[in-house]
């Protein structure tokens, strides 16, 4: 069987990297065998960008709530944000090339792009609010803080969730 010094790496890695070398084949693979594009580019947009979202957000949370707690661990987080940032924007130009290249000449606008961009980012910004609620809750048992100095701090690095999800509906 094989060993890995590193789980967490090698589960970062996984989780950024299928969907971003998985998602631009299939929607080749989709738009040749699906004759409907308004479909096809909601289902695609909204699966690859969440599953791209999620972690990346997730990450982001936890960073805030390891500096509050001046945990002095954070290379993952680190980690996790920059090969995050690289695969969103490499999807997301990924996603927009295809679908200026397979929709010319349709009746679909931009608009139908952007809008299931920002469903992305709203979904994902709502499932990794949930991870970060239960994450967040294992990690500050290891503290011993009162009530409310626990439910501040996980205020406050929940708060760039709701900051994104709320960009995302008056920007995106």
């Amino acid at each position: 069987m094989m060993k890995i010094k590193n789980m967490d790496s090698f589960k970062l890695s996984y989780m950024y990297f299928f969907p971003v070398m998985f998602f631009p084949f299939l929607n080749i693979y989709q738009f040749r065998n699906n004759p409907d594009l308004q479909s096809w580019l909601f289902s695609n947009l909204l699966i690859s960008i969440t599953v791209i979202l999620v972690p990346l957000c997730l990450s982001l949370s936890m960073l805030i709530t390891k500096f509050l707690y001046q945990d002095h661990n954070k290379k993952m987080e680190y980690n996790a944000m920059g090969l995050g940032l690289l695969c969103l924007i490499f999807l997301m130009g990924s996603n927009y090339y295809q679908f200026h290249k397979f929709t010319a000449g349709t009746y679909l606008s931009i608009d139908h792009y952007r809008m299931a961009l920002m469903l992305s980012f709203l979904i994902g910004c709502f499932v990794s609010s949930l991870c970060f609620a239960l994450k967040y809750k294992q990690y500050s048992k290891k503290y011993d803080t009162d009530f409310n100095l626990k439910t501040q701090r996980f205020m406050l690095s929940a708060s760039p969730l709701l900051l994104i999800a709320i960009t995302a509906i008056f920007v995106v």
